[in-house]
């Protein structure tokens, strides 16, 4: 028609990956966040409180760390070993057990775990058991 501008596609954004011919989008990766240095201040705080006879804060702490970071084996060990200090021996049992099965293939965070499953076997009155436990862990190396 005279007088009309001819019509024309839409530009394309060529920044992005799907604009450019011949090439998909690629799914972009879940970036997950560096909790580290959140993880280490609530490590931090957990053992001042527990220098001051905190145990419940000292507690909530490690727990807020663990939220952070659920499958850090270390984390749970220290959580069952605040139980343990406590006299609170299912639970330390418990978190233990739990990180014995984070653990992997760390060495030093199964001994560290197996040790404490030990001590708390030890106070059940599981003396054999606990010495057992002791036997093999003290001179693991993986």
């Amino acid at each position: 028609m005279p007088g009309l501008p001819p019509v024309q596609a839409p530009e394309q954004d060529r920044t992005s990956p799907s604009a450019t011919p011949g090439r998909e989008r690629q799914p972009t990766e879940a970036r997950t966040p560096d909790t580290g240095s959140a993880t280490l201040a609530l490590l931090r705080q957990s053992e001042r409180a527990t220098r001051a006879g905190e145990h419940s804060e000292a507690v909530g702490y490690i727990e807020r760390a663990i939220r952070l970071n659920p499958l850090q084996a270390d984390l749970w060990t220290e959580l069952a070993s605040l139980h343990l200090r406590n006299d609170d021996l299912e639970n330390a049992l418990r978190f233990a057990n739990k990180a014995v099965s984070l653990a992997g293939r760390r060495a030093d965070w199964l001994r560290d775990a197996w040790l404490l499953i030990a001590d708390a076997k030890q106070r059940q009155g599981h003396t054999a058991q606990a010495r057992e436990i002791r036997k093999r862990w003290r001179s693991y190396r993986g």
